[in-house]
């Protein structure tokens, strides 16, 4: 007995319990892109030893298949394939969808989890969504040493607009290196950056079910101006919707296991102005991507 107690003690000493508490982490459990949802507890006490699939198992039955490592059915709702179409679960911490398994991504206090049920026939590889705002920036993620910053390819005043919302938010711009980025301009200015062009080659390349086209010809410095505006996508990467070119989108994009980089933009200035506004907790909550029209902030991909 005396020999057992030692053991357990030392164990004990080791840190193979659970390990003291870090403080609260959120769960966020939807469907369909967070069309609908079906958990929500922004308070969950978590510790040393939490992750992402206990955090989830807390909270609702699972199945998982390959030895506990992947979440296969949560409360029964269970990966499938239907008419050709491929539907799992998926779940992202802070903003960004973890690159390995949940069994194996630590969750601390100030994490966001969700976790969001859908079809990703036509865009397996999302990386990063807009619906934990102000997380990554306020947050960071997986103790990777990122910074913050703006880079401001359009007009001065909707970047000052998402610097403030930043700042705002608790978010300090600061630079080390290697930086989550939040690109602020218009459709054209934007035109040359790597992730405008991976945003035309659709969802299968960008993870984000937008793209854009030729807009309207409209009157810039008593100039005629072809515009480009933006277009929302369907889950399966049609067009649903062509907006003009006063429609906003924030978007955002990961490529392998780089920082995030954010697109606040739009077709033109006032659309840029419009995306800014829409940084904010309220309005992105949910989303993995936003449009702003009519002044109405809308989800994508759209139903």
């Amino acid at each position: 007995m005396a020999v057992a107690l030692f053991f357990g003690l030392l164990l004990a000493g080791c840190g193979l319990g659970p390990g003291e508490d870090t403080g609260d982490a959120s769960l966020l459990v939807t469907r369909d892109y967070g069309s609908r949802v079906l958990f929500d507890n922004p308070g969950l006490a978590v510790n040393e030893s939490s992750n992402a699939m206990r955090l989830l198992d807390g909270n609702a039955e699972l199945e998982t298949r390959y030895g506990g490592e992947y979440v296969q059915s949560v409360d029964g709702l269970s990966g499938d394939r239907k008419d050709g179409r491929s539907f799992d679960w998926f779940f992202a911490v802070n903003g960004i969808v973890a690159e390995r398994g949940s069994a194996q991504f630590p969750v601390t206090g100030g994490d966001r989890v969700w976790w969001d049920y859908r079809d990703w026939t036509d865009a397996m590889e999302v990386g990063a969504v807009v619906g934990s705002y102000p997380a990554p920036f306020s947050t960071g993620y997986d103790n990777r040493d990122w910074g913050v910053e703006i880079d401001c390819l359009g007009e001065e005043t909707a970047c000052r607009m998402v610097e403030n919302q930043l700042e705002g938010d608790g978010v300090t711009l600061k630079d080390r290196g290697e930086n989550m980025r939040i690109v602020v301009g218009a459709l054209p200015d934007l035109l040359e950056i790597p992730e405008m062009k991976r945003l035309n080659r659709g969802p299968s390349a960008s993870g984000v079910f937008a793209g854009f086209g030729v807009g309207p010809v409209l009157e810039k410095d008593g100039k005629p101006a072809p515009t480009l505006a933006v277009e929302g996508l369907r889950v399966d990467g049609r067009v649903g919707r062509k907006y003009g070119p006063d429609a906003g989108l924030v978007a955002a994009l990961r490529r392998a296991d780089d920082p995030p980089v954010w697109l606040v933009t739009g077709g033109t200035d006032q659309a840029v102005r419009m995306a800014a506004a829409a940084l904010n907790p309220g309005d992105l909550a949910r989303r993995y991507a936003a449009v702003v029209n009519d002044g109405q902030v809308s989800s994508l991909p759209l139903p």
